[in-house]
């Protein structure tokens, strides 16, 4: 892929700040959790503090116009990087504490994490959106995610081997620890990535509920909401919800969970390889709706373990989980350029703002009432968890339709996308299989025949050549 300025140095801030992202706010802080003593309601509340503050987006523009883009991202990240410090230190009160009050301190130190992460993440998309031309959006957000991925492989295999299967105090602040020092080097990386100017019309001059209901009039980035929120909702705890299902309903211990976690890492590594090159060809509306095919048969395959119809061996899950990455990888990958093509060009600050803050606020509502409904739900036909699945299903089919509506002007026909997809291998491996027979038989017109002197080859190859 050709470069572009900072691109060397946004892949590798994504690479640190993911492997501390990972830890605060994935299966690390869902175990840390359940450790502390908290339960499902405390899992729900401290999944969805994160994509609750992203609210803090909207009135953030009015200043990222004035600072510039570099100059908030930094200021927030160096603020929430601090504030990991707290979550080092926590694990050793435990039986010093109640664990009611180490969940309430912990759900502080995250809400305080998320607030700085909130005022400044406003500035990352447009800046992105500013530095990496359109037709490279797709390969630049696919190789973000293999370093985002490799991270959380990484952090998977090693929280596995740090937590073991008894953790204790030292063990959950010695990964807290590796967060923070994660965080440090990724700020440095940061700092190097050039500023570009903010065009004029960026600049939030009028009343900002104006500004945003001017961006909420083009129809296409109204039905684009309509079908990011369904997704969100669809999706909102699925990862922190299976892994809480894991532990409390198949025992699984902690280190396998963990290791189940970088399966689907290294299955979404895999799929990133190819997954750019397709989008930036075929365009992303056709892939996503692929994608969420995929995403209701791996849901319905949840749903089936619910119900005992297979049984919860580390193989069987291990499957689960990297058709999980395959699909969530992808459509991660396809949502963020779709995102950055459904904008009004005009007010795009404010316009992605709206998006990230109504799916962030989705994503925190969306953990918090299923924290709460898990601990009530009847489970005499179906369980809990059975429900969980299957509300799951019907809301990304409910996506999938209003994703149809979605106009993506350089896409393909999503049928003709599928055929594509399933006919890659088999081209690719026809294609290898001609490039071997085409060299096979050039170095045996090349080699001396019996009987022929090397005069004579060389003039069979002169010959060939002109």
């Amino acid at each position: 892929m050709p470069g572009f300025r900072g691109r060397t140095h946004l892949y590798l801030f994504q690479a640190f700040n993911s492997l501390s992202f990972w830890i605060i706010l994935r299966s690390p802080i869902v175990l840390l959790t359940a450790w502390l003593g908290g339960g499902s309601q405390a899992v729900g509340i401290v999944t969805s503090i994160m994509p609750f503050l992203t609210v803090m987006q909207i009135p953030s523009t009015r200043y990222i116009a004035r600072f510039g883009y570099r100059r908030v991202m930094l200021a927030g990240w160096t603020a929430r990087t601090m504030i990991i410090l707290g979550i080092v230190v926590l694990p050793f009160f435990k039986g010093i504490w109640p664990s009611r009050v180490l969940v309430l301190l912990l759900s502080c130190f995250i809400f305080c994490w998320s607030f700085f992460r909130g005022m400044a993440n406003a500035a990352w998309l447009p800046w992105i959106k500013a530095l990496v031309p359109e037709d490279q959006r797709g390969r630049y957000f696919a190789g973000q995610h293999r370093y985002i991925q490799l991270m959380g492989l990484l952090i998977f295999f090693l929280s596995g081997v740090i937590l073991g299967k008894h953790p204790g105090a030292v063990h959950f602040s010695l990964i807290y620890g590796i967060s923070f020092i994660a965080a440090m080097i990724s700020l440095r990386f940061l700092s190097l990535v050039p500023s570009v100017r903010i065009p004029e019309r960026e600049r939030v001059g009028s009343p900002l509920l104006s500004e945003v209901k001017n961006t909420l009039r083009v129809s296409n980035y109204r039905r684009f909401l309509v079908y990011a929120g369904l997704w969100t909702i669809a999706n909102g705890g699925f990862e922190a919800f299976t892994v809480l299902y894991l532990k409390r309903e198949t025992g699984i211990p902690e280190q396998e969970i963990l290791w189940l976690g970088a399966a689907g890492a290294a299955a979404m590594i895999f799929i990133l390889f190819f997954c750019g090159h397709f989008l930036d060809r075929w365009g992303s509306r056709p892939i996503m709706l692929l994608c969420l095919l995929g995403t209701m048969v791996y849901q319905g395959l949840w749903f089936c373990l619910t119900r005992g119809m297979f049984r919860p061996v580390f193989f069987n899950l291990v499957f689960l989980y990297f058709l999980y990455g395959i699909v969530r990888a992808t459509i991660w990958i396809a949502n963020w350029r779709l995102t950055l093509h459904a904008v009004p060009r005009e007010k795009t600050l404010v316009a992605l703002a709206v998006y990230t803050t109504g799916v962030g606020l989705l994503g925190g509502i969306t953990p918090l009432v299923w924290g709460f409904l898990l601990a009530r739900l009847p489970g005499d036909v179906i369980s809990p968890f059975g429900w969980f699945f299957l509300t799951e299903i019907a809301l990304n089919f409910l996506a999938f339709l209003v994703l149809r509506m979605v106009r993506e002007e350089s896409a393909e026909k999503t049928w003709n996308v599928a055929l594509a997809i399933l006919l890659f291998p088999m081209r690719s491996l026809s294609e290898l299989m001609s490039f071997r027979w085409k060299n096979i038989q050039a170095l045996k017109n090349d080699s001396p025949q019996e009987g022929s002197c090397p005069e004579e080859a060389e003039t069979r190859a002169e010959n060939r050549e002109s």
